[in-house]
This record gives structure tokens, sequence and C-alpha cells, in this order.
């Protein structure tokens, strides 16, 4: 009897046990462009394409790489990613949020997304529109500089050369 408390006490403090923890794991990571996506080797580079940064406001858009992340918990997955701007040190996360990127996690974006076509500029969603472009004022390289001067100054004197003719003319009929 007493060898039946003992193994019933035994089975009630395994089942009442917490169980163990399942470790997650960065499984995968791929930095994509529109044609073609570079997996990241080692772990470490996984590990810091993980790091999110301080909340920021959206960038002006720019080319961009999706970041693919696939993380394994015991025998389940969980995919998701997030569009990373390396020109402006920008991450979009799927919620919409930007968060500015560490200067690691941008290297890493640039080097693996080096030989390969970013996204275009204009597909990035939620990033801020441009500035309104300046007037740019007419350089050495202008159509109106030299010869567009010397063809109004041309015209000006034509101008004044026919007011003289038409003057000359009304006084002799007058």
């Amino acid at each position: 009897m007493r060898r039946m408390l003992v193994l019933a006490a035994a089975a009630a403090l395994a089942l009442a046990a917490p169980p163990a923890a399942v470790a997650k794991e960065v499984k995968k990571a791929e930095v994509c462009g529109p044609e073609s996506c570079v997996s990241a080797d080692d772990e470490q580079t996984r590990m810091t394409l993980l790091e999110g940064g301080p909340p920021t406001e959206p960038p002006i858009a720019a080319p961009y790489y999706e970041v693919r992340i696939t993380m394994a918990e015991g025998d389940e997955e969980h995919r998701w990613g997030f569009a990373a701007v390396p020109e402006r040190q920008a991450a979009r996360a799927d919620d919409g949020t930007w968060m500015r990127m560490s200067p690691e996690t941008t290297g890493i974006v640039k080097q693996l997304g080096g030989d390969q076509k970013p996204f275009p500029a204009a597909e990035l969603i939620g990033a801020a529109s441009p500035p309104d472009p300046k007037p740019v004022a007419a350089g050495a390289d202008s159509p109106l500089w030299p010869e567009g001067v010397v063809i109004a100054l041309i015209a000006i004197g034509a101008a004044f050369l026919v007011r003289g003719m038409w003057l000359r003319g009304a006084a002799r009929r007058a």
C-alpha cells in the first residue's frame, strides 16, 4: 500500500510539473528583392535581423528589400517579414509601424541585398511623400544662356527699329 502511495504521488508530481519550455530559434532569414532572395547563413546574422529599433516617422520612399523570417518553436513554424529601407535606415513592420534600423542591421541588409535588384521606391507602402522639388536656376549649360540672351537683344533691337520706321512714316503723313 505504501508503495502505491509513493507511485501515485510521483505520478501526480510529474503531471503537475510545468511542461519543459520549447526553445524558439530563427530557422531562416532572407533578404528578398523582386526576383530572388538571399539567406543569412549564420545564427548571429539571423538574430541581428530580428533586432527592432525605436519607432520613427515614415521615411521618404526609397528602394527597399523584404526581410522574411521563419521561427521554429517545437514542431510549429511562424513566418513574418518587414520592409527594410537601407538608404533611410528604416524598417516597416507588417502592422505598419516604422522603426529605425541599427547600423548593424542596415549593413546586413545591404550586404545580403547587394547583388540583387531592390523593390522600387514607388511600391513602398506607408512612406512619406517626397518634398516638392525646388526650381533650378538657369546654369551655364542652359539654352537661355548665352544664345537666349542674344536672341532677346536682337528682338528688342528689331522692335525699336520697326517703331522708329513707323514713327517716321507717321511724321511724313502729318
